[in-house]
């Protein structure tokens, strides 16, 4: 699976995914961007609320929970760090609001609320770590 981003200017990047192109990712004005669209973190909370969510909602259906709505509220806790006062994100927060259409389902639903991370894609490796590579190639532009 790869993604693709591309500078347009200033923080302003263009990003390209599978199919679906012109994604926007910039940073707000406050931290020098143009404001354009999401920032980097934002969509990464995105990213994690989205795949807890569509797992959330898998359990549910495979247990013919009706689910009515599900709001999730991914906060990201950014702060400065020393020594250099570096801007990091130094934990989540994610809240869960659901509906269902069905009465009773307790032991259902609480088997959906304790076992459903297990299949979320990165929640595993967020939780634990994953290695990240990095090669730098400089290309002649005319």
């Amino acid at each position: 699976m790869k993604v693709t981003l591309n500078y347009k200017d200033n923080l302003n990047f263009i990003a390209e995914a599978r199919k679906f192109k012109n994604i926007i990712l910039d940073e707000p004005e406050s931290f020098r961007g143009n404001d354009r669209g999401p920032s980097p973190i934002e969509y990464f909370l995105i990213g994690i609320g989205g795949c807890l969510g569509s797992t959330f909602t898998y359990c549910f259906q495979k247990k013919e929970i009706s689910l009515l709505s599900l709001e999730i509220e991914v906060d990201g806790k950014i702060k400065h760090l020393p020594p250099k006062m570096n801007l990091r994100l130094i934990g989540i927060e994610i809240l869960f609001r659901y509906s269902i259409g069905n009465v009773g389902f307790t032991d259902k639903i609480n088997n959906c609320i304790n076992e459903f991370k297990k299949f979320c894609p990165i929640y595993d490796p967020l939780v634990k770590g994953i290695p990240i590579n990095m090669t730098f190639i400089k290309v002649e532009k005319n």
